[in-house]
C-alpha cells in the first residue's frame, strides 16, 4: 500500500496539474471505486491538492473535496493534449476506473488494478471530520519530539513497530517505513513502548523524519505495483532492510510477522 512519501510524491504531482483548472465532466467506469454523485457537480475548478496520512485530497469549489484513497494499487496518469497519442491513450486504458476531462484539453485517469481504492466526494466540513480521527502527520512543525513521546506513552504494553503503523497515533507510516525507521534508530520492532528509553525515543523521532523526506526526494518506494504520474519511485535503492537477506552491515536479516504484516530486522544491530 503506497504510504505517506508515495501519496505525497502524487499530490504534489497533482497539485502541479490541476490547481486552477476546471473539471468539465468526467466518465465513471467503475462505481464501487469512483462515487456517482461527483459528475453531479461537474463542471468545478480545482482550488487545491494536498495530502493527510495515506489520502488526498482535491479542494473544489463551493466547499467540496474529493478523497482519493489509492489502498494497495490505485494510480493516476495526466494527458496533456498535446501528448494524446493513440498509444499513450491507450496505456491509460489499463485498470481504468474514471476520467476526468479538463477545460484545458488535459485528461487525468485514475486506475486501479485490484480495486481497492476509491474516489468519494465530501463537503468540507465532514472531510475534516474524517481527518480529525487520524493521528498527527511525522513531518508537520506540530510534531514535536515530545508530541511524540505522549502518544507512545499512550500505548506503553504495545510494540513500536505496529504502534508506528497504527493511523490513529501517527498519520501516513505502514510496513515498509515503520521497518526502516526501526533499523535506523537501532531498536527492535517487537520492544514494547514502555521498554524504549528517551534517547531512544528521539532517535525513532529524528529517524521518522530523516527516512521520510528522503523517501520523498526519491518519490517513493517501488516493490511492486507502485508507479507515479511521471514514473516510479527510486527509493527501494537505499532500503535497508524491507524486503532484504542482510542489511547494511552484511548481517543476515530475520523475518517475523508482527500485526498480520511481515517484519524485516537485524537481530544484531537491533538488539
Amino acid at each position: 500500500m503506497p504510504e505517506l512519501p508515495e501519496v505525497e510524491t502524487l499530490a504534489q504531482q497533482l497539485r502541479r496539474r490541476l490547481t486552477g483548472k476546471k473539471i468539465i465532466f468526467m466518465d465513471i467506469l467503475d462505481r464501487k471505486v469512483v462515487e456517482a454523485k461527483i459528475k453531479k457537480i461537474l463542471p468545478t475548478r480545482v482550488i487545491k491538492v494536498w495530502r493527510r496520512a495515506k489520502s488526498i485530497i482535491i479542494e473544489l469549489e463551493k466547499e467540496k473535496c474529493l478523497l482519493v484513497h489509492l489502498r494497495m494499487t490505485g494510480h493516476f496518469h495526466y494527458l496533456p493534449k498535446k501528448q494524446q497519442s493513440a498509444q499513450d491513450a491507450k496505456e491509460c486504458e489499463k485498470f481504468l476506473t474514471a476520467r476526468f476531462y479538463l477545460d484545458n484539453g488535459d485528461l487525468l485517469t485514475h486506475n486501479d488494478i485490484r480495486r481497492f481504492g476509491f474516489i468519494r466526494l465530501f463537503d468540507r466540513k465532514k472531510m475534516e471530520q474524517e481527518l480529525a480521527k487520524l493521528g498527527p502527520e511525522p513531518l508537520s512543525e506540530e510534531f514535536t519530539k515530545e508530541k511524540l513521546n505522549i502518544l507512545l506513552n499512550q500505548r506503553k504494553k504495545a510494540n513500536i513497530k505496529t504502534t508506528l503503523m497504527d493511523q490513529h497515533v501517527l498519520a501516513g507510516v505502514g510496513n515498509i517505513y515503520a521497518q526502516e525507521v526501526l533499523y535506523h534508530a537501532k531498536i527492535n520492532p517487537t520492544r514494547k513502548i514502555e521498554s524504549i528509553l528517551p534517547a531512544e525515543r528521539n532517535k525513532i523521532y529524528l529517524q521518522l523524519r530523516k527516512v521520510l523526506n528522503l523517501a520523498i526526494k526519491h518519490h517513493g518506494t517501488t516493490v511492486e505495483n507502485y508507479v507515479h504520474i511521471e514514473g516510479t519511485g527510486g527509493f527501494q535503492k537505499y532500503l535497508a532492510v524491507y524486503g532484504r537477506e542482510k542489511c547494511p552491515k552484511k548481517h543476515l536479516l530475520k523475518k517475523i510477522s508482527l500485526g498480520g504484516r511481515g517484519t524485516y530486522y537485524c537481530p544484531q544491530c537491533q538488539c
